[in-house]
């Protein structure tokens, strides 16, 4: 049940390589907000070994989990927690065979419940939902999903892509364990604050509870 859940906290994903300016206000938000995990989000072209191996000891450093996005090569190489990989029972299975049992191995679902399922059955760490479109419906639709996601299963979820702290908000209320901003945030240059604002949020959910 949703009341026997830890309290929803936040999942940051930043785009790696990581400017500099960025960086710091990646350091203020771990600092200064309930983030749980940082995920490091690389264009088409991977980042250098060096880049990521630096971001890696930034985030663990602050006391965070640093996750790949859905490049098992460089996570298991260069030590990261785990990593984030698209909804796919083989892939899951090809990273729990690389990174081993104690790797944080979390999917992206979108709104599919069957893949979440499935993948939760194979001992995923997490499974992520997110709108598909920023409309009423389909912001609707991923609020019953995690809905009942949170009444029935103990694997936790992370409301995916939320950028808007009314949303974050409404989205731990429902039993999200996680709250994970896009990285389109980033971009603004009050990102920190908006991190802040997101933050803020669904602390009040927590206070509430």
């Amino acid at each position: 049940m949703a009341d026997d859940k830890p309290n929803c906290r936040l999942y940051l994903q930043v785009p790696a390589p990581l400017p500099a300016k960025l960086e710091a206000q990646l350091a203020q938000a771990m600092a200064n907000t309930s983030a749980a995990c940082v995920l490091l989000c690389h264009d088409d072209q991977p980042s250098e070994d060096s880049h990521a191996d630096r971001l890696i000891d930034l985030v663990q450093g602050a006391g965070l989990a640093c996750l790949i996005d859905n490049d098992l090569a460089l996570a298991e190489r260069l030590g990261a927690d785990g990593v984030h990989i698209p909804a796919d029972t083989d892939l899951y299975a090809r990273a729990r065979g690389l990174l081993g049992e104690s790797a944080n191995i979390g999917v992206g679902c979108g709104p599919d419940r069957d893949q979440a399922m499935r993948l939760a059955e194979m001992g995923a760490d997490y499974v992520a939902f997110g709108p598909e479109g920023k409309d009423i419906d389909a912001i609707d639709q991923c609020a019953e999903l995690i809905a009942w996601w949170s009444e029935i299963f103990v694997v936790p979820c992370v409301a995916w892509n939320v950028d808007d702290p009314e949303q974050a908000a409404r989205f731990a209320a429902l039993g999200a364990d996680f709250v994970a901003p896009s990285q389109a945030i980033w971009q603004d240059d009050r990102a920190a604050q908006l991190i802040a604002d997101i933050d803020s949020a669904i602390g009040c959910v927590r206070s509430a509870a």
